[in-house]
């Protein structure tokens, strides 16, 4: 089946729509969910991930039957076409479980060589939705975003994640280098989420480590399409997913000195 840019846009917008009815159906009666812990504590599902997936996952299959398809509940099903789709049906589960608006349905398409192609972010709670094509920029609510063009890291409000587990015992060493030389730091607990802002400007920048690829795939695209920078701090990662799931996104002029107040930290960490 033939993968053309614009038709996967359009398949991943009616998916990613598809997962946030249902999970702001579940939002709505948030009292009947039953939700287990993964990995940790802070690693929530609930049944509302799992239908948001399936109703995603519908959609992926009644357009695209022969695609791959990865998601973060129900795993890698292989496809035969070069396309593989990525998705986060919750972005944000514990944020969701608790009523804040920080939570996001993503859905992505990557080529063969894991080049990202479309990418859908939509933050129900808020009603807005982020999209982009490889080449086509990015566009929120129907128009085209703005290029990024934030220069002075002083003037930069940075989204942040804590990461792995491995990772924050560094955390106050990264806060202590980052806060006196930006704006001010937000942590709001989505990558996804975080993504969409900076693409939007609702946000100048963005730290996320320790992230899978159905966190930031869709997210990492549209930074991209909107003028951005991303890449882990080994450097840009040319249209993919950063190879070690630790993610900075920022407008040129500011991911290099960003880079370079973070580097230290976890290269030495």
């Amino acid at each position: 089946m033939t993968a053309q840019p614009g038709d996967l846009l359009d398949v991943a917008r009616v998916a990613a729509q598809a997962g946030a009815e249902v999970a702001i159906g579940w939002r709505q009666r948030a009292d009947e969910l039953q939700v287990s812990e993964k990995a940790a504590s802070d690693d929530l599902v609930s049944q509302a991930d799992t239908d948001t997936e399936t109703a995603i996952r519908a959609v992926l299959r009644r357009y695209r039957p022969d695609d791959a398809l990865l998601g973060e509940e129900a795993g890698e099903e292989p496809g035969t076409t070069g396309v593989r789709w990525v998705v986060d049906p919750i972005d944000g589960t514990t944020n969701y479980l608790y009523g804040r608006p920080d939570w996001a349905v993503s859905v992505a398409a990557t080529d063969r060589t894991g080049r990202l192609l479309v990418g859908v972010v939509v933050e129900p709670a808020i009603g807005r939705s982020t999209w982009a094509r490889a080449g086509g920029g990015t566009w929120s609510d129907d128009r085209q975003v703005a290029a990024l063009t934030q220069s002075d890291l002083g003037r930069a409000l940075v989204e942040l994640n804590l990461g792995r587990p491995a990772q924050k015992p560094v955390v106050a060493a990264m806060l202590d280098a980052l806060v006196p030389q930006v704006r001010d730091v937000r942590r709001g607990g989505s990558a996804a989420s975080a993504l969409a802002q900076v693409a939007t400007g609702r946000a100048d920048a963005a730290w996320v480590p320790g992230l899978q690829p159905w966190d930031c795939a869709a997210g990492v695209l549209l930074v991209v399409e909107a003028g951005g920078t991303v890449g882990d701090l080994n450097g840009p990662s040319a249209g993919r997913v950063p190879p070690a799931g630790d993610v900075l996104a920022a407008p040129p002029a500011l991911w290099g000195p960003l880079r370079r107040l973070l580097a230290p930290i976890y290269q030495s960490g």
